[in-house]
């Protein structure tokens, strides 16, 4: 009994894998799985994870055609063993009682699943990061928080912080059974913020959450983080427009309608800046500058970028996503593009400066 099932999509992840898979090989917590999901690496990840897997009979490889962190994990799930799910990316790691923790908290509140905090890691910091506000509390009648700081994670923060959304993957763990039941399963469809979607969801099946303000797990932020980087997508409107759309489905009707109009605004200008850094301002775009205006043009009169740029609260935005909505709000493209150009370049100077 209560075995932890422990869900790792990787992807070409050779540079940190081993610490992440030997955080889970420790946990004092010892009767988990360890499902490692290769998902088409061109690097060594897939030949490490076979190597950890003849070292502990915990520890099961699957490796699929390269096919999103989406199908990776689905596949987790399917073929997930243990009493409880949990997931964490190849990049990261856990302090060594995460999982006794979480298993301890599950069962003593009776939750459906359980939300703990974490520590964001960059290169030369650590800091510490509480995933909601308010410390220890049970979500029963009134899911309302949860579903703010899923679409928006920076929503109701006094300040702009570096905050996630609550939404996020990891820093969760879940009875299997609440899972299959309610066939919660991720959408390999969206690109980015899939796992907000798939917590959105799970959040208002369950009947009772639980939340442990201890800060268990390592976010590290680096160029190969599952959520970083700009890789090129020629096709963002069918992955962005469809997260946007589940998120507007969602919050029809609700109670706290406004509240969560508010935040699916400033998501609504988030995703618009992904649109921009993936595909009409990223280096690969080949169509020139006055298509590249054009089409900017075209996306931000369409909805619901027009409503967002017209009504969002930008006290909640960070200052790249503030500077953009004024000025796209005037369709200032071009003036955002060079202003975005001459940021990058100086960044590039700076990063030799200090490499």
């Amino acid at each position: 009994m209560d075995k932890v099932s422990v869900i790792v999509p990787v992807y070409n992840a050779e540079d940190y894998l081993p610490k992440s898979i030997e955080s889970l090989m420790n946990q004092t917590h010892e009767n988990i799985e360890i499902i490692l999901v290769d998902d088409g690496s061109k690097d060594h990840s897939l030949s490490i994870c076979e190597s950890y897997a003849n070292q502990d009979s915990r520890i099961k490889v699957h490796s699929i055609k390269n096919s999103g962190v989406s199908a990776a994990r689905n596949l987790g799930i399917d073929v997930a063993t243990g009493e409880y799910i949990t997931f964490v990316d190849s990049d990261d790691w856990a302090e060594t009682n995460m999982l006794e923790h979480a298993v301890a908290n599950i069962k003593q509140t009776g939750s459906d699943l359980v939300i703990w905090s974490y520590l964001k890691n960059y290169y030369n910091k650590e800091v510490k990061l509480s995933l909601i506000p308010g410390g220890d509390q049970i979500f029963e009648d009134d899911k309302s928080l949860l579903y703010l700081k899923t679409i928006y994670g920076r929503y109701s923060e006094q300040e702009v912080t570096e905050g996630v959304s609550v939404g996020t993957t990891w820093c969760k763990l879940y009875k299997t059974d609440f899972i299959r039941k309610n066939n919660l399963k991720f959408n390999p469809v969206l690109t980015r913020a899939q796992d907000t979607i798939f917590s959105i969801h799970a959040f208002s099946y369950a009947k009772k959450i639980s939340f442990f303000d201890e800060s268990l797990y390592h976010y590290r932020i680096s160029n190969s983080s599952t959520t970083s980087g700009t890789r090129f997508i020629t096709d963002t409107h069918s992955p962005f427009n469809t997260l946007l759309n589940e998120y507007s489905s969602f919050i029809q009707g609700k109670d706290n309608f406004e509240k969560l109009q508010v935040a699916f605004n400033a998501r609504t200008i988030q995703v618009l800046l992904w649109h921009l850094e993936h595909y009409y301002f990223h280096e690969r775009y080949s169509k020139g500058i006055w298509n590249r205006r054009k089409e900017i043009k075209n996306l931000i009169i369409a909805e619901p970028y027009k409503t967002a740029l017209s009504d969002v609260d930008v006290r909640l935005l960070p200052k790249k996503e503030k500077v953009m909505s004024k000025l796209l709000k005037r369709k200032r493209v071009l003036t955002f593009y060079y202003i975005v150009l001459l940021h990058s370049k100086l960044e590039k100077i700076r990063k030799r400066r200090f490499d």
